[in-house]
């Protein structure tokens, strides 16, 4: 039988491109030749893809390499997006694997798009009671400047400090701040507004738990234990994330029977809430015995210090076989 090709995207418009790349050197390094051939598809800051032979010929790539949506079907049967942030992990990109009719391996669109929107996804949520901290959005688009100033007196009046202000449509929590002054709430705003015109805000919790959940599969799911961050800095901002590398990984993490069964039942249900498919990272905040959804991440991290990866080698699954697992579930 012939072997499949896989075509690995990575890159995008994102702020998030950089650790795109480093996702696709891990699984590049961990891919499994013997099953599938493999090519790489680079996503330029030019909105150009190219076919490059390493994820370090991404700089200046070759002209002659260009290639368009048309040529998708001809040089690969399926599709890997690891474009992580806008653009990417939106759906954008997935909608046009779906006009060209290529298989792809993740979520849908739809999928895709209601994740990666933070005051969408928890709406929605909300209508079905699902637990999660209190919070708020404006859409800054038309809004005027006595339209912010009222938001904001809403914020001070019905939230109390701490206070996470987010970008509706960001990643790897850029943009995020977390405001422990009112004073300096209009900033926060301002600064998360440079990546987003939607800004969410959050109800901090005093020193919660930050649980993640690693799942695979479409209908019939592999769900991981939970996992937690033990966190050393201030919050889980982008350089704890991926340059401090002061935060602590516990697996798995150290719950009741009743809270981790809370969070598993949580995790399907949101999951098959919000039809994804192939595999994703359900986050929550646990305080105490009270569990809060957080978000779903349907594009996750495959860096060295990843957790779903982590989390994955945890239900017994390698990093190769997960890859090989996450290519079969390919829609």
């Amino acid at each position: 039988m012939k072997k499949k090709t896989v075509g690995l995207f990575f890159g995008g418009l994102s702020n998030e491109a950089d650790i795109s790349v480093i996702s696709a050197k891990n699984i590049i390094k961990k891919f499994d030749h013997t099953r599938y051939n493999l090519v790489l598809v680079y996503w330029h800051k030019d909105n150009q893809f190219y076919v490059v032979k390493s994820a370090d010929e991404i700089t200046t790539p070759a002209k002659k390499n260009r290639i368009d949506s048309g040529d998708f079907s001809k040089l690969f049967d399926v599709a890997l997006p690891i474009t992580h942030g806008k653009y990417g992990e939106d759906g954008a990109l997935q909608g046009l694997f779906e006009i060209e009719k290529i298989p792809y391996c993740g979520c849908r669109v739809l999928s895709y798009s209601l994740c990666m929107d933070k005051a969408v996804f928890k709406t929605f949520l909300a209508g079905y009671k699902i637990s999660q901290v209190p919070f708020s959005f404006i859409d800054l688009r038309g809004k005027s400047r006595s339209d912010v100033e009222k938001w904001l007196v809403k914020i001070e009046r019905e939230f109390v400090p701490p206070v996470y202000i987010k970008p509706s449509n960001s990643g790897s929590s850029v943009g995020v701040y977390k405001v422990t002054d009112f004073k300096k709430l209009k900033k926060a705003v301002q600064d998360a507004a440079q990546h987003d015109d939607k800004i969410v805000v959050e109800q901090g919790l005093i020193d919660p738990r930050e649980i993640e959940v690693a799942v695979l599969g479409n209908d019939k799911l592999v769900i991981s234990d939970p996992g937690e961050l033990a966190l050393e800095g201030v919050f889980y901002d982008f350089d704890e994330k991926y340059k401090n590398n002061r935060t602590q990984v516990v697996i798995p993490a150290k719950l009741s029977s009743k809270v981790k069964e809370e969070i598993r039942t949580l995790t399907e249900t949101v999951y098959h809430l919000c039809d994804c498919k192939g595999f994703a990272r359900v986050d929550f905040f646990v305080k105490g015995n009270k569990v809060h959804l957080n978000e779903i991440n349907t594009l996750p991290g495959f860096t060295d210090i990843s957790m779903f990866p982590m989390l994955m080698k945890s239900a017994g699954i390698s990093y190769r076989d997960l890859i090989n697992r996450i290519v079969r579930l390919a829609q």
